[in-house]
């Protein structure tokens, strides 16, 4: 436990602190939503908030994105490392986004502002956010086939954007004139300032009631806290070790070969540890992930599987240790490419979740669906007004070991992240949202079935519109467990419901240009399920019949589960069912 504290501390006024600080990183998250320009930010919430004290410890995070947040620690433990404790001034802004000292990729640009009272550094409050474009080969930020970390874009290595109240004209003038949409990033920008600016004033108000070091001290009982919660539910899991691993399709560069991540989990006594080693080099193209963005990703299975349901704070994961050798996929140096780390996270949170159900199944999911989105998108005027409308396809969890998996939910990366709303899409774009369900098919089915895709449909309103989709894990599907069967893949439909008609389960960029009337539909797939088919519910199965998620010959050949029609829809043939299940048991 590494927190000091100077005295005894009243143990009302620190859950007041730590609540205060919570709902502080609440209105953050909040202040960003009001102030932000890009549906990217406001309606998506592509961003992450987070209070820190001196040495980089989570103190508190907003909802939205969780890697987000957690790589924050090591955004701020870096700016710490540049500037040392006394060379912060009331009045700075830092700007960071160098994926090798913030852990994701270019486009995730972090703020942080250094919060002082009395003249003292007390600690930082910080927010990444999502670019709507950072000057890369590719708009919108998300380069698939980048070959080095400088043709992604901008990189600011921890500048000061304010100095001691300051701005810095000439670092503004740069970023303004090197992205394809100056009024988005430039009102996102002062957004993010804006949010940091109302975690600090936040922080500093209790500082004013109790006094800094109650407040330091309050926090740091918090999380000794937390850690002794957290370490008491590891020291009751079994002691072991188990491996996962899967491989992503490709690099983005180097298609033929395909990229492997393992992870190694152990359980000692009271402590986890990940070890990455058995994971592919450092690709050629842009899927590698920086250390921090790997360890983040790791957090959140980890945190899943022990105290899930509360705020998070940097005792929750004092007991997890994550291990990678140098210039491995999960640990690249300066300038691999890392623009596409997002497919990494993804697995790797749920690579470490299924070595952990080894240990605790009753705590872990079966695999989910992977990450996928597209970017819509125009950038030369001459046809039309440039825009870029991002969308992070939802799709289906994994089922649980006591219920099925969530439908049309997003993945674990993205946390709280929300889809592109109809609404939006058709007021603010030429696009039409033409249909969105729940897809029935590509799932893994189970005595609890993983959740369902969804399919989006969108039409093109206008000319030379392009189209860059974000596609992972087409080969090797989510996993299903303790039987459950593994779950789907993700595809595309071009030019839907058209004679030209094309359907894609990779990932594609540049695609394009569509014309006026251009329909394509995005698939996303369903979760990997849990426990043995024969064993489900048969009411859930007649409750599936019922809504049309089954037919009443998938029923049967799926759960063995026999259903006739009768005036108010189905019911269950239990003689029957009860025979085809000893039929299918005895082979």
């Amino acid at each position: 436990m590494s927190s000091k504290k100077t005295n005894e501390l009243d143990p009302i006024t620190t859950q007041v602190v730590r609540s205060t600080l919570v709902a502080a990183a609440e209105e953050m998250r909040l202040t960003m939503v009001r102030t932000a320009y890009s549906p990217l930010l406001y309606e998506i919430q592509d961003f992450g908030v987070a209070i820190l004290n001196t040495e980089g410890e989570m103190l508190a995070q907003g909802t939205s994105m969780p890697v987000f947040s957690s790589c924050l620690q090591v955004t701020v433990r870096n700016g710490l490392k540049k500037f040392g404790i006394n060379g912060f001034n009331p009045g700075d802004i830092i700007i960071a986004n160098d994926p090798f000292t913030t852990g994701t990729h270019i486009s995730d640009t972090s703020i942080y502002i250094p919060i002082i009272f009395d003249g003292s550094l007390q600690g930082f409050s910080a927010v990444t956010g999502h670019w709507a474009d950072i000057g890369g080969i590719v708009p919108g930020g998300w380069c698939p086939n980048s070959t080095d970390v400088i043709q992604e874009g901008m990189t600011f290595p921890h500048l000061k954007l304010f100095d001691d109240g300051v701005q810095n004209d000439s670092l503004m003038d740069y970023i303004n004139s090197n992205n394809r949409f100056p009024n988005l990033v430039r009102g996102d920008l002062k957004a993010q300032m804006a949010t940091a600016k109302t975690g600090v004033e936040r922080y500093l108000r209790l500082c004013e009631k109790y006094g800094a070091d109650t407040v330091r001290d309050s926090m740091g009982t918090v999380m000794d806290q937390t850690e002794v919660r957290v370490r008491k539910i590891v020291s009751a899991m079994p002691n072991g070790t188990w491996s996962a691993e899967s491989f992503l399709d490709h690099d983005g560069v180097n298609k033929d070969i395909p990229r492997t991540i393992k992870v190694t989990v152990t359980i000692e006594e009271d402590e986890v540890t990940v070890d990455f080693d058995g994971t592919s080099e450092t690709a050629g193209g842009p899927v590698n992930i920086p250390l921090a963005g790997a360890r983040s990703s790791a957090e959140m299975a980890f945190k899943s599987a022990t105290l899930p349901l509360e705020p998070s704070n940097e005792g929750h994961v004092r007991s997890l240790n994550v291990k990678a050798s140098d210039n491995l996929l999960t640990n690249p140096s300066w300038p691999a490419p890392c623009d596409s780390y997002g497919y990494a996270s993804v697995l790797i949170t749920d690579l470490v979740s299924e070595a952990l159900a080894n240990a605790v199944p009753d705590r872990c999911p079966a695999g989910e669906y992977m990450l996928f989105g597209a970017f819509m998108l125009r950038v030369d005027p001459k046809y039309g007004e440039p825009f870029i409308a991002v969308d992070p396809v939802d799709g289906g969890g994994g089922a649980l070991s006591t219920d099925d998996g969530a439908d049309a939910l997003i993945f674990h990366m993205d946390g709280d992240v929300a889809n592109l709303p109809a609404e939006v899409c058709e007021t603010r774009y030429p696009l039409r949202m033409e249909r969105y369900e729940l897809r029935t098919e590509e799932y893994g089915i189970g005595k609890f079935r993983g959740g369902l895709g969804v399919i989006r449909d969108y039409c093109f309103l206008e000319d030379d519109c392009q189209i860059q989709i974000a596609n992972e894990l087409t080969q090797a599907r989510p996993h299903g467990l303790n039987g459950g069967h593994d779950g789907g893949i993700n595809s595309i439909k071009m030019h839907a419901g058209s004679n030209e008609e094309e359907l894609l389960t990779e990932r594609a960029t540049g695609m394009g240009p569509f014309k006026t009337g251009d329909v394509i539909s995005l698939r996303s797939a369903g979760g990997g399920g849990y426990g043995d088919p024969l064993d489900r519910d048969p009411e859930r199965v007649r409750k599936e019949i019922q809504n049309g998620i089954v037919s009443s010959q998938q029923a049967k050949d799926f759960y063995g589960v026999v259903a006739t029609r009768n005036d108010s829809g189905f019911e269950i043939d239990q003689e029957g069912t009860k025979q085809t299940r000893e039929e299918r048991r005895a082979i």
